[in-house]
């Protein structure tokens, strides 16, 4: 594998974090789970990091609702949510009953196809 050049799992992982429309999120266990759990939700972590821009990592929250990131990032992936309209309870959490996206493991065909063509 060719340095700066992630790995087709890796690939998968951020397809699947682009399809997350704005407004929704998703939780890191929830993706484990759509790419068979060949990652932990951990390691959905690491296939986010060093995505670069076009991928929106701010639509991934942990399965209590709440941010994970600490600091600075925290305040700017709540700020970029709350831009796209989620909203936040009195205790920090994300109402994954309303924000949650809801979608099945396999990817839209167009987005494959895409998927298939960087590699």
């Amino acid at each position: 594998m060719k340095a700066g050049k992630p790995s087709p799992l890796f690939g998968r992982v951020r397809a699947l974090v682009k399809a997350i429309p704005r407004g929704r999120v998703a939780t890191y266990g929830q993706l484990s789970r759509l790419v068979e759990g060949r990652l932990t939700p951990v390691g959905i972590g690491w296939a986010l990091s060093g995505g670069g821009d076009e991928i929106p990592w701010h639509r991934v929250i942990n399965s209590k609702g709440t941010i994970s990131t600490k600091g600075a990032s925290a305040e700017l992936q709540r700020s970029l949510l709350e831009a796209e309209g989620v909203v936040f309870l009195g205790d920090g959490s994300v109402d994954l009953a309303r924000a949650q996206w809801k979608r099945g493991s396999r990817l839209p065909l167009r987005a494959r196809r895409g998927q298939l063509a960087s590699r």
